[in-house]
């Protein structure tokens, strides 16, 4: 194990709640005068980035389908691995109204095989395009160098371990090869982030019987 994780390569409470109310205002402020609608997509996609742990690949290779209310089913992660993304209630209630504002408001398909984030130009998101979009409001919020699009995924597996999930549970959701992985987060959830509650309480906990 050659890799390690330090507190300033999450996002913090007050961070995370900063970024939130800046999405929150861009995306209804473009809701009412019908542009930019990047800033409604944005919205969705840093949530989803945040509320799943999934890396930048797995999240540009979503389709419609994949979504299946209370999961996310990515196809092939990182070795090519299939899994199963449990969704806390709320985040389940934020890609319900993507859908739907997919389909009314930003005008895209949703069958099942379409892909469930566009770009601008109407096609399937690039790794570089999304990391483009994040950075964006990461310096609108005036975040610090050290966060990259990669710090949604550690904030999210921070949280999990800091909410009490099971090691192999969030293991699963977060597609890691090893429990050693996954472990590695203990010791910063410990010491810096056992406060951090950006999800809801009613998360699922899938095999915690503590």
């Amino acid at each position: 194990m050659n890799w390690s994780v330090s507190k300033n390569q999450f996002l913090s409470q007050e961070e995370v709640g900063l970024l939130y109310s800046t999405l929150s205002d861009a995306k209804d402020l473009a809701t009412l005068r019908g542009k930019p609608l990047s800033h409604i997509r944005d919205y969705y996609i840093i949530k989803t980035l945040l509320e799943t742990g999934l890396r930048v690949f797995e999240l540009t290779a979503l389709k419609v389908s994949d979504f299946h209310n209370k999961a996310l089913m990515v196809r092939k992660g990182k070795g090519g691995k299939k899994r199963t993304v449990l969704l806390s209630k709320g985040t389940q209630k934020v890609l319900k109204e993507f859908i739907k504002t997919k389909r009314e408001i930003l005008k895209e398909p949703t069958h099942p095989e379409d892909f469930l984030f566009l770009s601008e130009r109407k096609k399937p998101f690039t790794t570089r395009g999304v990391r483009k979009r994040v950075k964006h409001w990461f310096q609108k919020c005036n975040f610090g160098g050290d966060l990259s699009c990669h710090s949604c995924r550690h904030s999210y597996i921070s949280h999990l371990m800091a909410a009490g999930v099971d090691l192999p549970t969030i293991r699963e959701n977060a597609g890691h090869s090893s429990l050693a992985v996954t472990s590695i987060y203990a010791h910063v959830v410990k010491e810096d982030l056992g406060d951090l509650d950006i999800y809801s309480s009613e998360f699922i906990r899938k095999g915690n019987n503590s």
